[in-house]
């Protein structure tokens, strides 16, 4: 067991330090950014041209980066399966690796970190309002050039995006790197109290690591893409910790601060990005006490409000815009071709978002009855978020593992693993084939055919 541990966590090094070379050795799929630069040595980073022997055949590439993928996901599996026979310094010291591995290479495959620093640019640089500007109006910023969704206004919630304003005042190059360092930190952050809150579970501190830590979507593309997840995972983890509070805590006063904290820090999880809202009244009623709780969500949401109307002059994110996205494997969309809808269409998203509040109103019930639930109930909430949206991206399994991990319940764990293998399959560069091949043509039917439109018409 602890040889299948170090090497599986070895494993796990190796092929990151491929990928990541292979990213940075010269343009291809693997790095939208980095081709859009021109392959600019300020975006490619120290790894630049590192692997000579790297193929030239775009078609072998494709294949060497699936293998590597399903390498990973064994790893990881591996991991999950034999780590607790391993010290935990190990397993922390893998993952610090890790995170400085994919902090150090280019961005990898979208251009999402490009365009939190438009956005932010936008309102700190150009004086505009990214809830309510395009961003094709600072089309002369450099950022634009590297970035990508240019008539989608922006969907960020607003505390993110406040806090994007300071780093967007620097030199482009240096706000990349900065970003980048801020994902790394976080990312290390969400770890250590994934950490912590299995001590405080008593569950095993290496097993919760290592599923939460070595998944390879959260991995290649949530640390390797710079996405802003780490942040909301931090201020929810942070929200559920104080929730549970330290095992000694007795003090009436102390118990009271936790469940303040856990409110606010529930509530700023949602204003940094608006899916991990709903899990705000789980942590609230999870927590020691409600009231406090109460307390502490109503001013972080004062909070909120006052940010929304004072910077951004009363307009919220465009979560609604965001939300007609389809991509081709998603749940919505595909259930929407098996009925013999063509796709997803408005009737499919109004039964999404009613089963997602069915689910949250029910989890609500649970931790009501029992607060121990709450970690789990936070799980499947976030679960059948993830299966209820039209744009799915693979990384979006990053807002369940670190609740999975805790959980008392197995099957949380297994579905993780199951979402693991479906969204790796809508984002590995052979999907289009895959599914033509089946007989699927998602772009074919009317329903399909405007969806489509509607994506290629906020990119352009």
């Amino acid at each position: 067991m602890r040889l299948a541990g170090v090497l599986s966590l070895t494993g796990s090094v190796g092929i990151s330090l491929w990928i990541v070379a292979a990213a940075a050795e010269r343009p291809s799929f693997l790095s939208g950014p980095a081709r859009l630069s021109g392959f600019a040595g300020w975006v490619v980073g120290p790894f630049a041209h590192r692997l000579p022997g790297l193929t030239s055949d775009a078609s072998t590439l494709q294949r060497d980066f699936v293998v590597a993928l399903a390498g990973l996901f064994i790893c990881w599996v591996v991991a999950f399966a034999c780590v607790r026979s391993l010290h935990v310094a190990w397993l922390a010291g893998t993952l610090v690796t890790l995170g400085v591995i994919y902090a150090l290479g280019p961005p990898l495959s979208l251009t999402d970190v490009f365009n939190y620093i438009h956005y932010g640019r936008m309102g700190a640089v150009h004086g505009l309002n990214p809830y309510i500007d395009l961003p094709v109006r600072a089309a002369h910023d450099p950022s634009y050039a590297v970035s990508n969704w240019h008539h989608l206004l922006s969907p960020y919630g607003p505390l993110f995006t406040l806090l994007t304003y300071p780093v967007a005042l620097l030199p482009l190059h240096t706000a990349y790197w900065v970003w980048k360092g801020i994902v790394l930190v976080s990312s290390l952050g969400v770890l250590a109290l994934v950490w912590w809150i299995a001590v405080r579970s008593g569950r095993s501190p290496q097993r919760a690591l290592a599923f939460a830590g070595l998944n390879p979507l959260v991995l290649v593309y949530g640390l390797g893409g710079a996405h802003n997840d780490p942040l909301m995972l931090l201020a929810v983890l942070g929200a559920v910790a104080l929730a549970l509070g330290p095992a000694d805590a007795t003090t009436a006063r102390g118990v009271r601060a936790t469940s303040l904290g856990a409110g606010a820090a529930a509530v700023a999880g949602g204003a940094l990005k608006l899916s991990m809202g709903v899990l705000a009244p789980l942590i609230v009623l999870g927590a020691r006490r409600r009231s406090w709780a109460v307390a502490g969500a109503v001013a972080a949401g004062a909070a909120a409000l006052a940010v929304i109307q004072l910077v951004f002059g009363g307009h919220a994110p465009a979560v609604a815009a965001q939300e007609r996205l389809v991509t081709p494997l998603s749940i919505p969309q595909v259930a929407g071709e098996l009925a013999g809808a063509g796709g997803m269409t408005a009737t499919i998203r109004t039964i999404c978002h009613l089963v997602l509040a069915a689910t949250i109103a029910g989890a609500c019930v649970a931790v009501a009855l029992e607060r121990r639930r709450m970690i789990g109930a936070c799980g499947l909430v976030m679960l059948v978020a993830v299966l209820t949206l039209g744009w799915t991206m693979p990384w979006y399994v990053w807002w369940v593992l670190p609740f999975a991990a805790l959980a008392r319940t197995r099957w949380l764990a297994g579905a993780c693993i199951v979402l693991t293998v479906w969204l790796a399959l809508g984002a590995i560069p052979q999907m289009p084939t895959l599914i033509h091949g089946a007989g699927y043509f998602p772009t074919r039917s009317p329903v399909g055919k405007l969806n489509h439109a509607y994506t290629e018409r906020l990119l352009r």
